[in-house]
């Protein structure tokens, strides 16, 4: 509950962070305007005691009676006070200037700024060829100019900011309404239990758009994989049930009558015995598909070409067929011993199902480009252009009315198709002349 009442909406967390930086903006603009104004009064205040230091300074001469004259080198601006100290120690002031001075210098100086009496001055100094000249100029205009216009911008910042905090939370909340549309449609996606729909994809922003893209890919994603393990389950459960049923079948015929006729103890146990093998194959191949994982980190390159004779071998005990293998001396290529073994037993072992006793089975192994190709091609029954991409799948057997007369349960080209997908690679199905299937598997060298 705690965590809940922490969370905030994408609306406010955008609303409070634009007005954030917009109020830091109006900040720093503030600032600025505060010392380019302090620069200003500064810089107008020095240039005004410059000029009047300089009109008293062409002036001097020792016949002039400067308690006079001083007053009529300031403005008219109420308060100006200038002190004139000749060489010879006498001091002339203007008007009240000697009172507008007593004052300054028992107030706190502020680099060339003094406040007195709600007045603030500018003070200048200046010493020419024995005569000292001070000056005191009333910058109260100036200062009160700075501060009107520092009031009025901050008035105007108010009612930026209310403003901008309506404009602000209003695109915000256009900005993150594909997510609320999204979070709304996902809600009512698990709530109906409809993993068919998709959510809508908005033309902007473009990340929203992406992730609505990724979003519904996950779910189509999810959906398939869920029809694929509910098929799995149904199929696997129906390939065990007619073995099981036959083992059952048995067990309770020689629990009936195998104290009577203890001759069928024998027929029966053979059949259990068939029957188990048929189930332990299963499992043996749904066990190797479970254990197909995608890691492929960490591998060394392996002779490939002692596998595929192996595997020729082995096969060539068991099925009658005549295997023609075209393999080089040696071939290495990282990829783990058992993956590639399953891709290559599953595949001969296949071409030798489906192919009449007395013909060919042509292996191919070698370097083709920038990929490995190992090729499986038989003289077989062929396989339909409709069905090539089903025989990946699981349980799945092309020629029913054969499938009882050939061993296997349909997951050997399933297991070829998971270990290609796990190195990146790519499995061709063609057709062989005169008749046949092709089976071509590429694997990149890089993974």
């Amino acid at each position: 509950m705690q965590n809940k009442a922490k969370a905030k909406t994408t609306t406010s967390q955008l609303t409070k962070l634009f007005v954030s930086l917009f109020v830091a903006i109006l900040v720093l603009v503030n600032i600025a305007f505060l010392v380019i104004s302090s620069g200003y009064i500064y810089y107008s205040a020095k240039s005004q005691s410059e000029q009047l230091i300089t009109a008293v300074e062409e002036n001097l001469e020792p016949q002039y009676d400067w308690s006079a004259l001083l007053d009529a080198y300031l403005a008219k601006q109420d308060d100006d006070a200038i002190i004139l100290t000749t060489p010879q120690g006498r001091t002339y002031y203007s008007e009240d200037a000697h009172e507008t001075f007593k004052d300054i210098n028992h107030k706190r100086h502020y680099q060339n700024f003094v406040v007195s009496h709600k007045h603030i001055y500018f003070l200048a100094r200046e010493g020419h060829h024995g005569y000292r000249i001070h000056v005191a100029l009333n910058v109260d205009e100036l200062f009160n100019l700075i501060t009107w216009l520092l009031l009025t911008m901050l008035g105007i910042n108010l009612v930026a900011i209310l403003i901008s905090i309506l404009l602000i939370r209003r695109f915000a909340h256009k900005w993150s309404r594909p997510i609320q549309t999204m979070n709304a449609e996902i809600q009512d996606i698990r709530k109906n239990k409809t993993p068919e729909r998709k959510v809508t994809i908005p033309d902007n922003p473009l990340e929203i758009r992406n992730l609505a893209q990724s979003f519904n890919n996950l779910l189509s994603f999810q959906n398939n994989a869920l029809k694929r393990e509910q098929q799995f389950v149904s199929d696997a459960s129906h390939e065990l049930k007619t073995p099981i049923a036959a083992i059952r079948g048995h067990v309770n015929l020689i629990k009936r009558r195998g104290q009577s006729n203890p001759e069928i103890i024998s027929t029966s146990l053979d059949y259990i015995d068939s029957e188990s093998k048929k189930m332990q194959l299963i499992v043996n191949e749904l066990l190797t598909l479970g254990r197909i994982d995608q890691n492929n980190d960490d591998v060394t390159p392996i002779d490939l070409v002692k596998i595929v004779s192996d595997v020729v071998n082995e096969v060539q005990t068991v099925y009658p067929q005549k295997i023609i293998s075209n393999l080089p001396e040696q071939l290495l290529f990282p990829i783990k011993p058992t993956d590639f073994r399953n891709i290559a037993h599953n595949l001969v072992e296949n071409a030798a199902k489906y192919s009449p006793a007395d013909s060919e089975i042509n292996v191919v192994l070698k370097k083709q480009a920038d990929k490995l190709l190992f090729q499986v091609a038989d003289h077989g029954i062929g396989i339909s252009q409709e069905n090539r991409e089903k025989i990946f799948e699981r349980f799945y057997r092309e020629d029913k009315s054969h499938s009882s007369k050939v061993g296997g349960y349909g997951l050997g080209l399933a297991i070829v198709k998971a270990e290609v997908d796990k190195y990146h690679g790519q499995i061709m199905v063609e057709d062989n002349t005169p008749k046949g299937t092709i089976f071509s598997v590429y694997l990149p060298k890089e993974k």
